[in-house]
């Protein structure tokens, strides 16, 4: 299979079958800040400085590097991909449907499938399904685009279309178990 590429609203890269590259065994090293680091408790990844919580995923699914992730998995075997994206850095107010648009640079002949906003932890997000051509390959995404405060939230799912629903249950459950922290930068409040 070639190799393929999803982009992030932000630039990042996922690449879905990423067993070809060296070193892509192990999740990149946490970028952390002295006085809030990412830990895992309980099976749960916790980023205080980014302001989120998200369930591990086990069970066939391996920690992957993903350039630009905070946190990625690949199916095995399958090689879907399942990712979380996490931005602070937007400086002018960006719609959802924008930020998710951006998501899918690089995907050639993309069909949306479906497109709604919903609420996921308690704040507005996109959802988008759609399919593609990345490079030489077919492609289905399934995305989850959220913000709160100056920061971005993106979960993506990517597969071939043939194993797209292989996994699928898997990556739903991973989304409903992203929650948003009392420290999520640039709010004013706490969430409980």
């Amino acid at each position: 299979m070639p190799h393929l590429r999803v982009y992030t609203s932000r630039g990042g890269r996922i690449f879905p079958f990423a067993w070809r590259f060296a070193g892509a065994l192990i999740l990149a090293s946490f970028i952390a800040t002295a006085c809030a680091p990412r830990h895992i408790v309980d099976g749960f990844l916790v980023d205080e400085a980014l302001g989120f919580r998200i369930a591990l995923l086990r069970d066939g699914w391996r920690r992957l590097e993903v350039e630009g992730a905070t946190l990625a998995f690949q199916a095995e075997p399958g090689g879907q991909v399942a990712a979380l994206f996490v931005s602070c850095e937007e400086r002018q107010p960006i719609t959802l449907h924008v930020l998710a648009k951006r998501l899918f640079f690089g995907i050639r002949a993309k069909r949306v499938v479906t497109q709604n906003v919903i609420s996921l932890s308690g704040t507005e997000a996109v959802h988008t399904v759609l399919t593609g051509r990345l490079e030489e390959a077919d492609v289905m995404v399934s995305s989850y685009v959220a913000r709160n405060g100056e920061c971005a939230y993106d979960l993506v799912y990517v597969a071939s279309p043939e194993t797209f629903q292989d996994r699928l249950p898997e990556f739903e459950r991973f989304v409903q178990g992203w929650t948003l922290t009392e420290n999520t930068p640039g709010r004013g409040t706490e969430r409980q």
